[in-house]
């Protein structure tokens, strides 16, 4: 009797172990495959939102960027260029002085109206390669401006 006793608890104890492991339903299964899917499928577009919105930013970025090495660029090109022509416009006024000089000693070897006239020309000629260098340094600094804006 004692086996049979056993026998029957045991027999007991299986039914009521698996009595109480429950099987989903296919219907059950199918409804967390899909939830799954669709929370899969939101962490998917969260992070192509994500993505998308990174690469604007990096854009926005690099664009920021180039906007002020173009900046840098004008504004060392407007440098240079206002530098060489100062150098150039100094170089044409010490041949001017240099010119006006030779003029006038060369005038003094004449005399009285000639005397006079000469050293007039020699000053009008250096005064028109002062004009001339205003001219040019006035049109670089606008060409330079340009080139800053």
């Amino acid at each position: 009797m004692n086996i049979w006793k056993c026998a029957a608890l045991v027999t007991i104890g299986v039914v009521a172990v698996s009595g109480c492991s429950r099987h989903e339903s296919v219907a059950d299964a199918q409804r967390r495959a899909d939830a799954a899917a669709i929370k899969g499928s939101e962490r998917v577009m969260d992070a192509k939102r994500d993505a998308a919105n990174a690469e604007i930013k990096a854009s926005e970025e690099v664009a920021k960027a180039e906007d002020k090495a173009v900046n840098q660029v004008d504004s060392a090109q407007a440098s240079a260029l206002q530098k060489t022509a100062n150098a150039e416009v100094k170089v044409s006024l010490v041949q001017a002085q240099s010119d006006y000089d030779v003029a006038v000693a060369k005038c003094h070897a004449m005399a009285g109206a000639d005397f006079s006239n000469c050293k007039s020309q020699a000053q009008a000629n250096l005064d028109a390669a002062k004009a001339q260098a205003d001219v040019t340094r006035q049109d670089v600094k606008s060409e330079a401006n340009e080139l800053k804006n």
